[in-house]
């Protein structure tokens, strides 16, 4: 069997089973999901080495001409000209799951699946960070107040090759759950904002065995400044 990419900024994430268990923040309601453990046996696919940048969504802008019928929120932190000087290569974030899947179908991807990302993140290894057991503030952007570039920390890496998949902006899963009554979906990795006396999010990055259940409501409430993506691919045989 033969892989191919035509993109050196996908990682290949070889067809592996192991023993997956999430574990999360009770909150209102439940997550009706399974938590584990339980064996997942996950398919080869690619994944991309960076969460999706303000200059890689704007090329997607200006080629597709997407622009959401609710635009409530929609990049809010753009200028009128476009990206904020000197962010290009930061992470575009003021984006709904909906506008994150339009980019990922334009590019022939996908938002990953929780088995597909905690994988990616963890390895066969399942370690509780991209790089090891034990947590280091300087190996991810884990404070501050705003985003940085992807590339900033070069040890926040994955035993694949993923960057930056803790701290700096939480990101969006392809997984939804509804029950008719409330629609929801879960986000992974934690970002650098530490919020005070929350009850909804634990702030700061999270291990990778760690997810968020974000209640789905209106695309405006569903885009935040905490909250970007990156898209997986399917393996071309």
């Amino acid at each position: 069997m033969e892989f191919h990419t035509e993109d050196d900024n996908r990682v290949f994430i070889p067809e592996t089973s192991y023993i997956y268990r999430v574990q999360h923040r009770i909150m209102e309601g439940d997550c009706q999901c399974n938590h584990g453990p339980f064996l997942a046996t996950v398919e080869a696919f690619y994944i991309d080495k960076y969460p999706v940048t303000n200059d890689q969504y704007k090329h997607f802008l200006d080629e597709s001409g997407y622009y959401p019928e609710d635009s409530h929120n929609f990049i809010k932190h753009w200028q009128e000209n476009g990206i904020p000087q000197g962010k290009e290569n930061h992470p575009v974030i003021w984006v709904s799951q909906e506008d994150a899947r339009a980019y990922a179908k334009w590019k022939g991807g996908r938002l990953p699946k929780e088995t597909e990302w905690q994988l990616a993140a963890g390895g066969s290894q399942k370690l509780k960070w991209p790089w090891g057991d034990h947590f280091h503030a300087d190996k991810c952007h884990s404070s501050g107040s705003d985003t940085m570039p992807v590339d900033a920390f070069a040890s926040n890496i994955s035993p694949y090759g993923c960057v930056d998949l803790t701290g700096n902006t939480w990101e969006w899963m392809e997984d939804t759950v509804n029950d008719e009554q409330h629609k929801f979906t879960f986000l992974r990795g934690g970002s650098y904002y530490k919020a005070p006396h929350t009850w909804h999010a634990e702030g700061g990055p999270h291990p990778t065995d760690y997810h968020l259940k974000f209640q789905l409501l209106n695309e405006g409430l569903n885009r935040c400044e905490t909250v970007g993506f990156r898209c997986v691919y399917e393996v071309t045989r």
